[in-house]
């Protein structure tokens, strides 16, 4: 385990074996890392904050601090946030604290959110979902399992992002994306992700039976 002269640790903060705190960086409150998280430098982590295993962090990164909700303020039990296993958070990111004392907003394994996307408060993403650069996911949004929002995309809160599903770049929605489609334009879905379907290897008559119902329903 390593911790930078630079950065400022919590006291009450629990680090796992191997952990790699770099310049820089603060974290402060009930902060608990995983074996083997590396903080690189400048990541800012205001707790309660939960990171599992093998995740990286990027200068920048700024994880758990309140919500942007005018009725919630400073000071309130919050459920904070919680990331799983092996994911990359590149610089810039932004994950904010949930406004339920129980309930956090949380990332799945395997997420890989780029630069400068944000997740909102009590936000939930599933495994192995990509954020590109600048993708914005707001309070109370769901993304569900193998789905991509592509650059500069939007979600409104409350909304849900099915499983597999594909937002194209420059797109914002309002309404629900159902699992497996692609939406390339605001509240439209024009099709299935069927490249996604293939990589994730989807069976093909599965696929098929996916399409059948697609055109015809």
């Amino acid at each position: 385990m390593g911790v930078h002269p630079s950065a400022v640790v919590d006291p009450r903060c629990r680090l796992g074996e191997g952990v790699d705190i770099g310049p820089g960086c603060v974290l402060s409150g009930d902060v608990t890392l995983g074996a083997g998280v590396r903080l690189v430098a400048g990541v800012h982590l205001c707790g309660p904050v939960t990171i599992g295993a093998g995740t990286i962090l990027y200068p920048g990164a700024c994880i758990g601090f309140p919500a942007q909700d005018f009725k919630f303020t400073m000071g309130m039990p919050t459920g904070g946030v919680v990331i799983g296993r092996d994911c990359i958070i590149r610089e810039h990111v932004t994950v904010h604290a949930a406004t339920k004392p129980d309930v956090p907003t949380t990332l799945g394994d395997k997420v890989f959110m780029m630069a400068c996307s944000h997740a909102g408060h009590d936000a939930r993403l599933g495994n192995n979902v990509i954020l590109v650069n600048s993708a914005l996911l707001a309070g109370h949004a769901e993304i569900q399992d193998n789905a991509i929002m592509s650059g500069n995309s939007a979600i409104h809160q409350f909304c849900r992002i099915g499983r597999m599903a594909f937002l194209s770049g420059n797109t914002g929605n309002s309404k629900d994306i159902p699992p497996f489609c692609i939406s390339g334009s605001r509240n439209r879905i024009h099709g299935l992700n069927l490249v996604g379907l293939r990589r994730g290897g989807v069976p093909r008559q599965q696929i098929t039976g996916l399409r059948r119902a697609f055109w015809e329903v």
